[in-house]
């Protein structure tokens, strides 16, 4: 293994060598100059005509020089419309050759695409491709300034799999089987510190692989669905005892304002099992949200996605998107989806909405080495299941 990353690290140096050579002069990018460079970036990245609005804001950056090729190349390779796309290593590797060389792939594609199979960030290899000679002679020929991108280190993935714990309630008094106890809680989080495992977000598993940002060596994440006010009142003060964060997805139009506009969970009303609760409002989120906790999407309405006109599928996730980063300044670029009920027409809503992912109830523990962020899985905890036993259901090692 250290002998394969040896050649592959020697590799990285021979590729910046080479495309060292011959470097191109740049002048200022005309109008029309700049719309070309951007339409073509629309094209080969995202594989559709742009958008005015959008081909004028990333037009402007290159007239303006607050842009360069190399960021708008990142933006559009990060973008949560590429994201969304959910492109294996061998693809994005392609669309890099074609975005920054302007041709087919060559013999060094197996290199790139085996460092990314290996646990290289994106960001480490598209910041190759940007910083070299022959994408700085692609960009003057468009008048445009190439630009750098820091590679950052080239982290290495310690494990192969990431436990995301799936759950809803958690009350001192448990009813059915979707909520356990607090002491249950308690225990989840005292074995998954005494097994050396550390709390990550959802976020910063997509930062780890657009870019490049380091995982803890053995990262867990706990989810909980819905949004329950028992998010704060039980589980919030065990999160603290640990030092542990949590992602809760929320069903934006069930958190009120305050405790005078406090929801229940009508959405389940009538559903056998499932007891009525009260919801999170938007003062409990915020502390929540201060403290490290993250918050994604579980829809606006609760309603079943795939049984809806893909319209109004589509505004479900624009509306709780927007609801949510209004409330905690923060990215909203995940969805759990209700019931675990989705098809692949509304998947394909995600990059249009702003989504990069969306995860299932259930699946298993999660692979890092085939990840697929439109379709993460989690392993369910439920009321059956001992805490005894939460070790082996989650694979901890």
């Amino acid at each position: 293994m250290k002998k394969m990353l040896k050649y592959l690290l020697v590799f990285i140096i021979i590729f910046s060598f080479v495309f060292s050579m011959q470097v191109g002069t740049v002048s200022a990018a005309t109008k029309s100059q700049a719309t070309e460079f951007v339409t073509r970036l629309y094209r080969i990245v995202l594989e559709r005509e742009p958008d005015e609005a959008g081909l004028q804001a990333n037009a402007g950056k290159i007239l303006s020089k607050k842009g360069t090729g190399a960021l708008l190349v990142s933006d559009f390779f990060f973008s949560p419309e590429f994201m969304a796309k959910n492109k294996n290593n061998r693809d994005f590797v392609t669309f890099l050759f074609r975005a920054c060389f302007n041709r087919e792939p060559d013999d060094s594609s197996n290199n790139w695409i085996s460092m990314l199979d290996k646990g290289y960030s994106r960001n480490f290899v598209l910041a190759n491709f940007v910083n070299a000679a022959e994408f700085k002679n692609l960009c003057a020929g468009y008048g445009v300034k190439q630009g750098y991108i820091d590679p950052g280190s080239a982290p290495q993935i310690t494990v192969s799999h990431i436990p995301i714990i799936g759950l809803h309630g958690i009350e001192n008094q448990p009813s059915g089987r979707y909520e356990i106890s607090a002491s249950a809680f308690d225990f989840l989080c005292g074995t998954l510190k005494h097994m050396g495992y550390e709390t990550i977000t959802l976020n910063d598993l997509y930062n780890h692989y657009a870019k490049g940002t380091k995982l803890p060596a053995k990262p867990v994440i706990i989810t909980s669905d819905d949004g329950y006010q028992n998010m704060y009142t039980v589980a919030f003060p065990i999160l603290k005892k640990y030092k542990y964060k949590m992602t809760v997805f929320l069903i934006s139009s069930y958190i009120g304002d305050s405790n005078s506009s406090r929801r229940n969970n009508d959405f389940d009303s009538g559903i056998k099992g499932i007891a009525v609760r009260p919801m999170l409002i938007w003062p409990e989120v915020s502390q929540m949200n201060r403290y490290g906790c993250e918050f994604q999407s579980h829809s606006w309405s609760h309603s079943i996605m795939k049984d809806i006109p893909l319209e109004a599928a589509k505004n479900e996730l624009i509306q709780s998107k927007k609801d949510i980063e209004m409330h905690t300044g923060k990215p909203v670029i995940f969805i759990a989806w209700p019931h675990s009920a989705t098809s692949n027409e509304v998947i394909g809503l995600l990059g249009q909405s702003g989504y990069v992912g969306a995860l299932y109830w259930g699946g298993g523990v999660q692979s890092l080495s085939s990840i697929d962020f439109a379709r993460l899985n989690r392993v369910q905890i439920v009321a059956e299941i001992s805490p005894e036993a939460y070790g082996k259901v989650l694979g901890l090692q």
